[in-house]
Formats: C-alpha cells, sequence, structure tokens
C-alpha cells in the first residue's frame, strides 16, 4: 500500500506541471479567442459589415434631389440656397454643404476628396466659394487644396492637421474591402492618393459671424470629438451645420483626440442656443436633415 502511494505521489509530481502547461494553453486559448471576439465586436460597431445594404437612408426620399454631372456625389437641395453634397458609395457617407447668400458662398467641409467638388459647386452657383472647416479629419478636409480660402478654427491641432494634410499610407484602406461598394471615378488615382498640405487663410473663433449677403453663420466652438471642432448656426433659417458633434448614429469615442467631458459640455452649449422651433441639424455624414 505504501508502495502504491509512493508511485501514485511519484506520478503526480511528474505530471503536475504538464498539468499545468496544458491548463494555461487552455485559458490562453480561450482568452485569446475572447479577445478576438471582443476586437470583432468593436470593428462591427465601428465598421458594420455590408453597412451599404442600408441605404438610400430614408431621409433622402423626402429631400429634393438635383441632378449634377459626377455619379459620385448625389446633390439634395435643403432649402433655398443650401445644398447637402453627399457621398453615399464610401464607408464615411461624408456631407458637404454648399450654404450661400446674396454676395457669396461657403462650403462646409469638402469630403473625402474622392470626387471633383469644386466642379459640383460650380454647377450650383456661379458665387465665389470658400471653405469652412468644421474640424480637421480626413473625410472633411479632402478636396480643401480645391479652394483659394479656407477657414478653421483657430486651434493649433485643427491648423497643424491641416498644415500636415494626410498620406497615401493613412487612407489606403479607406478605398479598400468594405469601405468602399462601387466603383471610385475614372479619374481618381487610388494609387497615388493623398490630401495636400493647406494653409488656412482664416482662423475662427467663438462668436464669430461669417456674413454672406443677407445671411449669416455664427461660429459655435464644440471641442469634444476633436479639439478644434465648431458648429456654425444659421439663426435666421434655424439650422445647425454640426460636423461630427452631432449626428445619427453611434459616437466613435476611440480617437486619441476626443474628450468626452468636452464633448458633452459642447452638447449643451449648442443646446441653450435659441433659434426657434423646428430647428434642423445638418450633420457631417449620413443624414443631411434632422429636427431636434
Amino acid at each position: 500500500m505504501t508502495k502504491l502511494r509512493r508511485k501514485t505521489k511519484w506520478y503526480w509530481m511528474r505530471a503536475f506541471p504538464l498539468l499545468v502547461l496544458i491548463m494555461s494553453f487552455v485559458f490562453l486559448t480561450c482568452k485569446g479567442r475572447e479577445k478576438k471576439q471582443t476586437e470583432a465586436q468593436t470593428s462591427e460597431i465601428i465598421q458594420p459589415q455590408k453597412w451599404w445594404e442600408k441605404l438610400p437612408r430614408p431621409i433622402y426620399a423626402s429631400l429634393e434631389r438635383i441632378q449634377v454631372s459626377q455619379d459620385w456625389y448625389e446633390v439634395y437641395q435643403l432649402t433655398e440656397g443650401t445644398y447637402a453634397i453627399y457621398e453615399p458609395f464610401q464607408f464615411e457617407e461624408a456631407i458637404s454643404y454648399l450654404v450661400f447668400g446674396k454676395d457669396r458662398g461657403v462650403v462646409i467641409d469638402t469630403g473625402t476628396g474622392i470626387g471633383d467638388l469644386i466642379r459640383v459647386i460650380k454647377e450650383l452657383t456661379a458665387l465665389p466659394v470658400s471653405v469652412i472647416n468644421t474640424h480637421s479629419h480626413w473625410d472633411h478636409i479632402g478636396n480643401n487644396h480645391q479652394f483659394q480660402e479656407i477657414a478653421c478654427y483657430n486651434h493649433p491641432a485643427c491648423v497643424d492637421k491641416l498644415l500636415d494634410g494626410v498620406s497615401h499610407s493613412r487612407l489606403e484602406r479607406s478605398i479598400q474591402g468594405d469601405s468602399i461598394w462601387k466603383p471610385l471615378p475614372q479619374d481618381f488615382n487610388a494609387d497615388s492618393w493623398e490630401i495636400p498640405s493647406v494653409e488656412p487663410t482664416v482662423l475662427l473663433e467663438d462668436g464669430d459671424v461669417i456674413d454672406l449677403g443677407a445671411r449669416t453663420l455664427e461660429v459655435i466652438y464644440t471641442p469634444g470629438h476633436s479639439p478644434g471642432s465648431i458648429c456654425l448656426l444659421d439663426k435666421i433659417n434655424r439650422l445647425l451645420f454640426s460636423g461630427d458633434t452631432f449626428f445619427p448614429g453611434p459616437l466613435y469615442a476611440y480617437s486619441e483626440d476626443v474628450d468626452i467631458d468636452e464633448y458633452i459640455a459642447s452638447c449643451g452649449r449648442c443646446l441653450q442656443k435659441n433659434f426657434g422651433r423646428r430647428r434642423r441639424i445638418q450633420a457631417g455624414w449620413r443624414h443631411p436633415s434632422l429636427l431636434f
């Protein structure tokens, strides 16, 4: 009996390290699978597979579509002198806004840079048009280089991003895989695509008023989504051009320049602005007109 116990003990002493090794392998394998599953779930939230199956988004059926010469864009008239220029074929679904008064116009954000935005602008108005960037993320500054006058908020992070431009290596994944679901424009060079450096010609401050001629836009500083984010308020027409501060979709708060506390405070500031009932938000992606 004693010999049997000694032998059993000897087997356990020899087998125990192997058992620990096997259990560790099983644990790490399970953790690895759990991590991959979590990463897959996160990726699905950030960019759902076959996201285009939800298109067209219902809001567009209620808007007047304006025909333009480029298939890459869909253009919709929201009010007199207000157009949404929509890019539905790339995941960001970027929306630029052409807004003009009697004397001049502005394009609020310039999209991804895949299409020829200035050509569309010239088909919609003969007035001089300059750029206002709501912030400096790539899908809002892509065609800045096509314009002579560019305004952004007076914040170093915003200015620096415009000066830096965006390299091809950072952009190329945005036209690969599920990021794109329609052919790119024939004159677009996917192999060399980049967003050129530009220097802003106007630096905006909170409370600035931009006069377009019988129409004005008030600058509201709204940091949070990025340090230099702004909204633009057309008080007379009860329109708030919100960039990525307000939009119908998940809040992407994983980027290194996001500040949630500032974002919450900025939302509160916008909601405190009194510009009547039946107010509309013109978001920077997906949906061009939301009542709030």
